[in-house]
Formats: structure tokens, C-alpha cells, sequence
């Protein structure tokens, strides 16, 4: 059983810390009451302050807290990036705009890039520079992520990319993609893919928003034709992205786990009860249980949190699974109780009530919880045969999470006996 409990008892230098992230919170941001900071932004000013935010953290060697030091980060232990978690959760944090570069590509390039790679996309990652998506998903490959088509030719020191990509996040604001191509169409489809970083600035590459339920546009298809990418910009080895692929997808689950920790959705626990109060609805007994359920759902969260983490960055790929299943459960359970608090305001309000948009615009948004980084049933299935043992799927090809963070079989004895001695992911170079 992993042991979380040396958190509870800080050491000096943990307080010390704690001390420097305080200052530093103090002196950049205002505080807040338990307004939720996990709502992700793309373009305009959420952005900017994002980047900004970023830069700051750099400046100031808070940014990558447990991420190697030669590459720009602390190189501390996990529990210091919790210090600063706790901390900052009073404190109003920027849109987390670079949350797929921060929280997915990065981690993953630490895991699978060569040095020269490393040195050359991380410190600027860091330092918020440079604004990172994924390019996975296609038209014909979504949960079925294997059966990607968008072809890379060789061509001398390059490959020549054409395809199409589509529901890119953020795409439209960012420099560099990790990108899913097939090298070799004449193999097992697991076995011809290739991950390359792609310069989304190259001749080639269009952009175009799609228009969502709530009329944003956060997600993007992204055309590639005839693109250009350097025999250098390939991630491990090629024919082998599917390693790679699987372990930004662990990483992806992790971090969209983490986003839903904070309170469920857009303001959090405390927002949804200040709207019930407004509209004198607190006393009501039905609204006030489900208030309730929906506060002890997110504080076991919290704790399921802190204890998985451990376990993920430990090189357990299916902790990261039960975090982005527990998380799209609340987010969409919040939606309905925030819809349930505003009553007939969540579906009609008047311009001198410009809260009450909110919560039909979260409502709608959060169907996309139990979507986003592996739909709910694929990571059911995740779980019921990495944590519950169940038989695995004989075809397999729907499984986006049934190998470790490093791309190894679970079930291989030397994959086991590998996590003693190999990095499994950023969190072991950083000490989790």
C-alpha cells in the first residue's frame, strides 16, 4: 500500500518552502475564497495571463517543481509540487491554458525524447514560451487511436506528413504539436505509428476552429498537407509511437484527473452554494442533500487524488484512469446540482444577472468530461483489467491505457522487473 502520509508532518526544508510559495503567491495574485482554477482556457486573454503566469513561475523557480533541473525545473520530490498545490487552491490561478503542454507533453518527452530533444522543447515549455496540443485524433481514430491514418512519408531527412486531425485544443494558439502519424501502413497498425513534434507555424498546416454547444471553440481540426518534419523530431524510435502514444494518454488521464479535484466545475463547491443562498433556495431539504453529496464526493476526490498520484507517478498507469473517471462523474454531477441551484435562471436570465449563464454553459460543457482523454467506458474497461484483474480484451484495439506509463505489457516480467531501475514517467525523474 503506498504511504501518503509523510505529508501530514512537514520537514524543515518542506516549511521553508512552503514559506517561499506563499511569498511568491502574495506578491502576484490576489486571494480567493474556493473559487475553482481548473477551468481551462484557450486564446484571448486567458492565454495571455496563462503565459504570463507561467513566466513568473519560472522566474521565480517554481516552475516544474519536480522536473529535472538541467532542464529547467527544481528537481524536487512530489510532495513539494502538493505544498504548492494546497497553496495555491486560496489564491486566484490564471486559466490553465498550457495545461496539455505542462501536464501531458512534457511529462511525456521526459519519459521518450532523446537529450538533444529535451534540452532543445523543454526549458521553453517551462518557461511558457512555447504552447503545445496533441494531434491524435482523427475523423476514423478516436477511442480506436491505433487506426490513425494520416500518412509520413520519408523523404531524405525528413517526413512529408498528410492527413487530417481533428477535436485539437487549442490548436489555433500553438506552436508545437505532438503528432501521431503512420510510417508504415504495411505493418500491424500498433506497430507502423510514429510520434513527431511538429512545428504548427510550418507551410502546410491549416487551422480550423469547430464551433461547440456553447459556442466556444476550443477544439480545432488541424489539415496537414505535405508537411515537412525533421527525421530529428521523432519521439523514441521510429515505428514505435504507439509506446510513446500510450504514455501521453496516461499522463493526459492524469492531468484531466487532477483539473477535477478542486471543486467539480466552474466556481466550485462554494460557488454552487452562494447560488443556492441567492436565490433563497438553501433551506430546501432535497437541494441541501444534494449539496451535501456532491461536497463529500469532492473532498474523497481530493484524497483519491493525493494517494493515486503517488501510485501514477510510481508507474502505475492505471491510477491515472480511476482519477479521469472520478473526475468526469463530478464535474457532471456539480453541472446538474449548479442547474438544480439556479433553477429556471440556468436556462433563462436577464443581462443584470450575468451569472446565471454560467451554469447552463457548464452543464453543457461538462458532457465533454466523460469524452475527453478516453471515453468513460474505455477507461472502465482500463480499470477492470489493470486494477480488478478481469480477462483482457482479446482484440485490444479499444484499450488506450492497458500499458504503463514507459509503453511496457504489465503482464511482462521484465517490464516489472524495469521499474525498479527505469524511469516510468516524469514523476520518477522528479522524485514522486
Amino acid at each position: 500500500m503506498t504511504d501518503v502520509s509523510a505529508d501530514l508532518i512537514p520537514t524543515p526544508s518542506e516549511e521553508a518552502f512552503r514559506e517561499e510559495v506563499l511569498t511568491f503567491l502574495r506578491a502576484t495574485l490576489s486571494a480567493k475564497g474556493e473559487e475553482a482554477s481548473g477551468v481551462v482556457s484557450f486564446g484571448g486573454s486567458g492565454l495571455s495571463r496563462s503565459v504570463a503566469y507561467q513566466r513568473q513561475l519560472a522566474d521565480a523557480g517554481l516552475a516544474g517543481i519536480t522536473w529535472p533541473a538541467e532542464y529547467g525545473g527544481r528537481g524536487l520530490p512530489g510532495r513539494y509540487q502538493r505544498i504548492y498545490d494546497r497553496e495555491a487552491k486560496a489564491f486566484k490561478i490564471p486559466p490553465r491554458s498550457l495545461e496539455i503542454g505542462l501536464g501531458m507533453c512534457g511529462p511525456t518527452l521526459l519519459v521518450h525524447a532523446s537529450e538533444e530533444q529535451k534540452r532543445a522543447f523543454i526549458p521553453a515549455l517551462l518557461r511558457g514560451d512555447h504552447v503545445w496540443c496533441e494531434l491524435f485524433s482523427e475523423p476514423g481514430a478516436g477511442s480506436d487511436l491505433s487506426s490513425v491514418q494520416t500518412r509520413a512519408r520519408r523523404d531524405g531527412d525528413e517526413f512529408v506528413l498528410q492527413g487530417q486531425k481533428v477535436w485539437t485544443s487549442g490548436a489555433r494558439h500553438s506552436d508545437y504539436a505532438a503528432c501521431l502519424v503512420r510510417t508504415d501502413p504495411a505493418r500491424p497498425k500498433r506497430e507502423g505509428i510514429t510520434m513527431l513534434i511538429v512545428d504548427m507555424h510550418v507551410p502546410g498546416i491549416t487551422v480550423r476552429p469547430l464551433r461547440q454547444i456553447t459556442g466556444e471553440s476550443h477544439f480545432n481540426e488541424v489539415f496537414l498537407d505535405e508537411v515537412r518534419v525533421p527525421l530529428a523530431n521523432v519521439v523514441g524510435a521510429i515505428d514505435d509511437g504507439w509506446r510513446v502514444a500510450r504514455t501521453m494518454l496516461a499522463f493526459e488521464r492524469q492531468a484531466l484527473g487532477n483539473m477535477g479535484g478542486g471543486g467539480g466545475g466552474k466556481g466550485g463547491f462554494a460557488a454552487l452554494a452562494d447560488e443556492a443562498k441567492r436565490r433563497d433556495l438553501a433551506s430546501r431539504p432535497v437541494l441541501r442533500d444534494h449539496l451535501l453529496q456532491l461536497r463529500i464526493r469532492q473532498m474523497v476526490l481530493r484524497h483519491l487524488t493525493a494517494y493515486l498520484q503517488v501510485k501514477a507517478k510510481g508507474g502505475d498507469g492505471a491510477a491515472a484512469s480511476l482519477l479521469k473517471l472520478a473526475m468526469a462523474q463530478l464535474v457532471q454531477e456539480s453541472a446538474l446540482v449548479a442547474v438544480e441551484a439556479a433553477g429556471m435562471h440556468a436556462t433563462a436570465w436577464t443581462i443584470d444577472d450575468p451569472d446565471a449563464g454560467r451554469w447552463s454553459d457548464q452543464l453543457l460543457s461538462s458532457l465533454s468530461a466523460s469524452i475527453g482523454g478516453g471515453t468513460n467506458q474505455i477507461v472502465r474497461n482500463v480499470i477492470a483489467e489493470r486494477v480488478l484483474g478481469l480477462p483482457r480484451d482479446e482484440e485490444g484495439d479499444l484499450m488506450p491505457g492497458d500499458l504503463d506509463h514507459a509503453g511496457r505489457d504489465p503482464g511482462d516480467a521484465r517490464a516489472r522487473t524495469a521499474h525498479a531501475t527505469t524511469p516510468t514517467g516524469a514523476g520518477a525523474a522528479r522524485g514522486h
